[in-house]
C-alpha cells in the first residue's frame, strides 16, 4: 500500500522554518494552521513550487489535493501520470527515475522545466503549473541554531573565502528561503538567506560532483534532539510534527545534521538518541538507509580540567557521534579546531567544507579524497601504544589552525591533549610520535599501558593532530568505546 503523504500549504511550511527566525529562537516552533479547504484547482505539497530540484535517479512522488474523485494529470518532462483524487481529495503520483543533467561549472545554468499538474471533475478543468524546476540531489539540512545560522549573519564577512556572498551566482543550487512561495535559486540577493553550514556544504559538493543541488533547512535554535524523535521508545517531537513531517516523501540524497548543544549534558546517553532519529526518518521516508552526515560539537569557551584523564564538558557527547558511525551510510565532521568562546562559532566554511568531504567521499564515490581520520584500533606494545586511523594516506602532521586559514605544520611541537592510562588505573600526559599514518603513544614512567585518549575534553586548543590534507583527527579513547574493534597484543 502506498504510504499517505502529509500536506501542509507552504506559506506556513515557510513560516516556521528555522531560516525566518533568530538564532536564539523558541525550542519549539508553533503548530500548523489548518489546510484550506480542496479546490479543483491542485493544491501540491510544500515542496513543490517554482525553482524546485527534484531528487534524480530514484522513483519521484508528487502529491497534493484536489476535489475528492476528481482526476488527476501530472504531465513533466516525458511522462504523464494519471490517478484519481480519493473522498477527502488527496492524490498521489509516483514519476519514474530521472536523471540529473551534469553540470559544466557550479556557475552554470541548467533549463528548467515545467511541471503540469490537471485536475478534472464534472467536466469542468483547472490547470497548475511548476516552472524552472530541474533534476538535481536534495538535501535535508536539519538541527539547531547553528545550523540555521544565515550567510547574512555570518558575524565575520571578511574572514570567509573571498567574494562568497558578492560573487554568489549558482543557478543550479536552489534552496527554501523565510516567507517565499518557491525555492530560491542561489543569487547574491538570495544567497544572505542561506544557512551558512549549508551553503559551504552544497558549494564544495556541486562544484566535485557538477550536479545541481537542492537545500530543505529545517533548524530551530536552542531544540534538543528529543523534539526531532518519531520513533518509540521517544515520544513523537513537536519539531518532527510541525517542520519535518511535511517533507515527509518528498525525494532526498541523503541529510546533514548539526545539533546537541542543547543536549551535551547527555554524554553517552546522546547515542541512542541520535541513532533513533536516524533510523526513524529513514523508515518513514521508505528510502532505505539513505546517507546521513552530522556534525560533531566543536569546543567552546575553555577546558575546565588539567586531568590527564579528560571526560569533563563535551568529551562523552562527541564520543556518542562517534558511537553512531556504527549505523550504516554515515560520515561525520570533526571540528574541535574551530571552537569559540560563544555557542556559536563563526567559522561554518570549514563545517560545511568537511561535511562536503565526507560525503563526496562516501556517497559521491571520491574515494582519493580524504575526510577527517577517525580511530580504528590499537595494539599495545611494551610501553608503548600504536593508534590507527583511517583516512591517513597522506600521512599524519602536528599543526595548529588559526581563523579560517588551512592548519600549519609546527616541527617539532608537542602534540597536546594526549593522555595515556597506566595499569593501575592512573593517567598521565602523554608523548606522541607519529610513524607514518600511526601514532606511537608513550608515557614518563608508564611502563605497561592500557588506555589512550586524545582531545578528550571540552575545548582542545593548540598543536592537534591532523592528516597531511588538513583534516583534524577525531578525539577518541580506546577504552572499550567505538564502533569498531579493538585489538590488544602483547
Amino acid at each position: 500500500m502506498p504510504m499517505k503523504l502529509p500536506l501542509f500549504p507552504l506559506t506556513v511550511f515557510g513560516a516556521i522554518l528555522m531560516a525566518s527566525g533568530a538564532l536564539h529562537a523558541a525550542k519549539q516552533a508553533p503548530g500548523p494552521e489548518r489546510p484550506p479547504a480542496p479546490t479543483l484547482l491542485a493544491q501540491c505539497a510544500a515542496p513543490f513550487r517554482d525553482n524546485a530540484v527534484l531528487q534524480q535517479k530514484i522513483k519521484l512522488p508528487v502529491w497534493g489535493t484536489s476535489l475528492p474523485q476528481a482526476k488527476v494529470t501530472v504531465v513533466f518532462d516525458t511522462q504523464t501520470k494519471t490517478t484519481a483524487a480519493d473522498k477527502d481529495g488527496n492524490w498521489r503520483v509516483v514519476l519514474d527515475p530521472m536523471d540529473a543533467v551534469k553540470l559544466k561549472s557550479v556557475n552554470d545554468s541548467p533549463v528548467g522545466k515545467v511541471m503540469k499538474i490537471v485536475c478534472e471533475k464534472d467536466g469542468s478543468k483547472a490547470v497548475k503549473k511548476l516552472n524552472n524546476l530541474v533534476m538535481g540531489d536534495v538535501w535535508l539540512c536539519a538541527g539547531q541554531s547553528n545550523m540555521a545560522g544565515r550567510m547574512k549573519r555570518a558575524g565575520h564577512p571578511k574572514n570567509y573565502p573571498p567574494n562568497s556572498v558578492n560573487n554568489a551566482n549558482y543557478p543550479a543550487l536552489r534552496h527554501l528561503t523565510p516567507n517565499k512561495e518557491s525555492w530560491q535559486v542561489c543569487s547574491p540577493e538570495t544567497s544572505v538567506w542561506i544557512s551558512r553550514v549549508s551553503f559551504f556544504f552544497a558549494r564544495r559538493v556541486q562544484r566535485d560532483a557538477l550536479v545541481p543541488m537542492g537545500l530543505m533547512v529545517t533548524a530551530v535554535g536552542g531544540s534538543n534532539i528529543e523534539s526531532w524523535l518519531n520513533q518509540p521508545p521517544y515520544p513523537t517531537g513537536g519539531n518532527y510534527t510541525k517542520l519535518l513531517s511535511p517533507w515527509v516523501g518528498y525525494s532526498i540524497r541523503g541529510a546533514i545534521w548539526y545539533q546537541g548543544e542543547s543536549n551535551e549534558k547527555d554524554g553517552r546517553g546522546y547515542q541512542p538518541k541520535l541513532e533513533s532519529l536516524i533510523t526513524g526518518w529513514r523508515k518513514v521516508w521508505s528510502q532505505g538507509d539513505f546517507p546521513v552526515h552530522f556534525v560533531q560539537l566543536p569546543g567552546i569557551g575553555k577546558s575546565t580540567t588539567e586531568n590527564p584523564a579528560g571526560g569533563d564538558g563535551r568529551a562523552e557527547i562527541r564520543q556518542a557521534y562517534f558511537e553512531t558511525l556504527a549505523l550504516k551510510n554515515t560520515g561525520m565532521a570533526v571540528t574541535i579546531d574551530v571552537g569559540a568562546v560563544s555557542e556559536h562559532p563563526p567559522n561554518k566554511y570549514d563545517v560545511g567544507v568537511r561535511l562536503a568531504r565526507s560525503v563526496l567521499q562516501k556517497v559521491y564515490g571520491f574515494k582519493d579524497l580524504t575526510c577527517c581520520p577517525l580511530y580504528t584500533k590499537h595494539v599495545i606494545k611494551k610501553n608503548a601504544v600504536y593508534i590507527s586511523f583511517d583516512n591517513t594516506k597522506s600521512g599524519l602532521m602536528i599543526a595548529k589552525k588559526k581563523g579560517f586559514t588551512p592548519p600549519k605544520p609546527t616541527s617539532g611541537a608537542k602534540l597536546q591533549w594526549l593522555s595515556i592510562q597506566a595499569k593501575d588505573g592512573s593517567w598521565h600526559w602523554a608523548d606522541g610520535k607519529i610513524d607514518g599514518s600511526q601514532l606511537v603513544v608513550t608515557g614518563k614512567n608508564v611502563s605497561n599501558p592500557i588506555a589512550v585518549r586524545y582531545a578528550y575534553t571540552q575545548h582542545p586548543v593548540g598543536c592537534l593532530l591532523y592528516n597531511k590534507d588538513g583534516q583534524p583527527v577525531g578525539p577518541f579513547s580506546t577504552i572499550g568505546y567505538g564502533p569498531k574493534p579493538i585489538e590488544k597484543k602483547p
